[in-house]
């Protein structure tokens, strides 16, 4: 009888231990682990940074065409699709920041005519220095057609 009420005593002290909350919590994440509370916003996995040296090669074209506007700069990096047909749409707009010589350009390109890709989101930092433009940032959001990818707004190309 004692050597049952033993046996029974370790294994509900055995299921006691195993059933503690072993998940990880901004609080509590384990020192060889990533948090991955923190590690990626929703911003992270919305946009894409555009690399400095697309953003150079840019910032050339401005000099060398003497872009002169914000918008035309945005239509560089961009172009609208004048062929496109269908319910296709392209918006540009401008924010100031309180800089008032850093802007804001926002690109939503929608119904693009392509087989993966239907819709390019584009942000776009700009500053302006005497009488010439600098983009400073460029970052992307892609949505794809349905069974070609995320439907989403997100940072991965579409299939």
């Amino acid at each position: 009888m004692k050597k049952i009420i033993v046996v029974v005593g370790f294994i509900f002290a055995f299921i006691s231990m195993g059933c503690g909350n072993n998940s990880a919590t901004a609080g509590n994440a384990p020192v060889d682990q990533p948090n991955l509370l923190t590690s990626m916003t929703a911003e992270d996995r919305e946009f894409r940074i555009i690399e400095q040296s697309e953003i150079n090669t840019l910032n050339k074209t401005i000099i060398e065409q003497n872009l002169n506007s914000i918008e035309k700069i945005m239509q560089e990096y961009a172009p609208e699709d004048m062929a496109a047909e269908g319910n296709y749409t392209y918006i540009i707009t401008k924010a100031t920041t309180t800089d008032p010589n850093k802007f804001t350009l926002s690109l939503l390109e929608d119904g693009i005519n392509d087989d993966s890709l239907k819709a390019l989101k584009v942000i776009m930092t700009v500053e302006k220095k005497k009488d010439t433009f600098r983009v400073l940032g460029i970052k992307e959001s892609y949505q794809c057609w349905k069974d070609r990818g995320h439907q989403d707004w997100g940072a991965d190309y579409c299939l």
